[in-house]
């Protein structure tokens, strides 16, 4: 990617999570259910997995992918997250307003989590091979489906899997061995899934391919 490309890049993710967070933080009635400060920790969670694929990315030896993958994955599903915030919507006055600010939000963390899947996909790819590279975003879109079910349906956060790893694990396990028993999750799950991978798809063919950098060991 240019150096312009990358500036622009980053001026627009930038102003997209501003927009995002000033529409939250003069919201003058938000959502009864859904105040204001959970809007911007959602927006802070879904801006974190461009953190760690930024890392990925730079990294100078492959060790360092290890924990930083971790990280990434742990909080990945957070950017697709937003477009679920729409269900506050129906505990909500001034309806215009918050479909604008939902809708933004949602935008952006589709956005935000799609550059960091690209981020990941070019190293892995460099790394690896582009085999590998297509299977860690087959992989990626397919935990932030499930993240939507343990986050909207099953009530826990990224932080739950390392304070509450056991529970976690077990009420996921229990939705994954009968999906069809709760078809309104799955169904989230698989709408959710379809369209970041869709999304991804459309950021990577519009990506300019990556220079030709050597293998970093």
């Amino acid at each position: 990617m240019t150096r312009l490309r990358r500036a622009v890049l980053t001026g627009s993710l930038t102003a997209t999570i501003g927009l995002a967070l000033v529409l939250g933080l003069t919201d003058p009635a938000p959502p009864r259910l859904y105040p204001t400060h959970f809007f911007v920790w959602n927006l802070v969670l879904a801006a974190i997995p461009v953190a760690f694929a930024a890392g990925i990315a730079v990294a100078g030896r492959r060790i360092w992918l290890i924990p930083l993958g971790l990280g990434w994955l742990a909080f990945l599903p957070n950017a697709p997250y937003l477009v679920t915030d729409v269900v506050h919507l129906s505990n909500s006055t001034g309806l215009w307003r918050h479909v604008m600010q939902y809708g933004v939000a949602a935008w952006t963390g589709v956005i935000l989590g799609a550059v960091s899947v690209h981020l990941v996909h070019e190293r892995i790819e460099r790394e690896f091979g582009a085999v590998t590279g297509w299977i860690a975003v087959v992989f990626s879109v397919g935990l932030c489906a499930i993240g939507v079910v343990i986050g909207r349906f099953q009530r826990w956060n990224s932080w739950d899997l390392v304070t509450q790893p056991g529970a976690v694990a077990a009420t996921t396990l229990n939705w994954a061995r009968s999906p069809l028993a709760y078809v309104q999750s799955t169904g989230v799950a698989l709408a959710v899934g379809a369209f970041f991978g869709l999304a991804y798809l459309a950021i990577w063919s519009l990506w300019p391919p990556a220079e030709s950098l050597p293998a970093r060991h």
